[in-house]
């Protein structure tokens, strides 16, 4: 990974979207810091959308979508895209009702399965806010062990199921989806891009392993330098790196890549 700083300014003129993480990609240490925020403001007044893609819940992201200064966000790892269009907003799935209603079953047996191989383990405080998936607590009430989460994904795969994790959870769902291939639909069919557009038109910044998707279809990829936490689960990893954690990190590539689009950009 080279530094953020290596992002060149060709590229730079090219960007006119931004995938980003939420949990420790735009916060930091659990919170929404003042330079991120002005970050994401200066973004937006450059041209630049941003659309945050997490594995939050629905529930998290009504309020994320309603009161940060963006109109899409990807939830739950891709399973919905929950679109503002002033105070109106609609919601996409990835997998139709019947689908959703069929594989819940598989899903609460695989889950329950899991948590029965390590006994410490809990699902996330937000699991009745979610319409798609499953989310075990692996990194904020309970910190659980790499081998921990390994035996749990063991299960998983015995069940073959989706699963990935971030920073705080071990998310478990089916249908095939995962960040990319719903940003990817977004670009697609709402944006109308082109695959080569999205290549040059699209940054992508993130953190742990559900970003990696990611990191393995944009040449033009960032971690934040918490990612080095997430090293034993990354086979790709991103170009480039930030050298603030979070949302420090988010904002130090929104300063570069801003400056590098035309002047000296100060934040909070």
């Amino acid at each position: 990974m080279e530094q953020i700083q290596q992002l060149s300014r060709r590229q730079a003129q090219g960007i006119r979207y931004i995938l980003t993480d939420v949990d420790d990609t735009l916060s930091y240490r659990g919170q929404l810091l003042p330079e991120t925020l002005d970050a994401l403001y200066a973004l937006r007044a450059a041209g630049i959308t941003v659309v945050p893609v997490t594995g939050a819940c629905a529930g998290w992201c009504d309020a994320l979508v309603r009161l940060l200064p963006v109109e899409t966000i990807i939830g739950e790892g891709g399973g919905f895209r929950f679109q503002l269009d002033g105070l109106k907003m609609t919601t996409e799935y990835w997998l139709p009702e019947a689908s959703r209603e069929e594989s819940r079953l598989q899903l609460e047996a695989s889950v329950k399965a899991a948590l029965a191989v390590v006994p410490r383990a809990r699902l996330a405080t937000d699991q009745a806010l979610r319409f798609t998936d499953f989310a075990i607590d692996i990194g904020q009430a309970v910190q659980l062990g790499t081998e921990e989460v390994e035996q749990m994904c063991e299960v998983l795969d015995a069940f073959g199921v989706d699963y990935s994790t971030s920073s705080i959870h071990l998310n478990v769902w089916t249908g095939g989806h995962d960040k990319w291939r719903a940003a990817e639909r977004y670009f697609t069919t709402r944006e109308g891009l082109t695959r080569d557009q999205i290549t040059e038109q699209v940054l992508c910044i993130g953190d742990s392993a559900n970003d990696e998707p990611m990191f393995r279809a944009l040449p033009i990829s960032v971690g934040v330098a918490n990612i080095e936490h997430s090293r034993t689960w990354l086979k790709a990893l991103p170009t480039y790196k930030t050298a603030a954690e979070g949302g420090k990190g988010f904002a130090e590539m929104a300063q570069h890549l801003l400056s590098l689009r035309g002047g000296e950009v100060r934040l909070a």
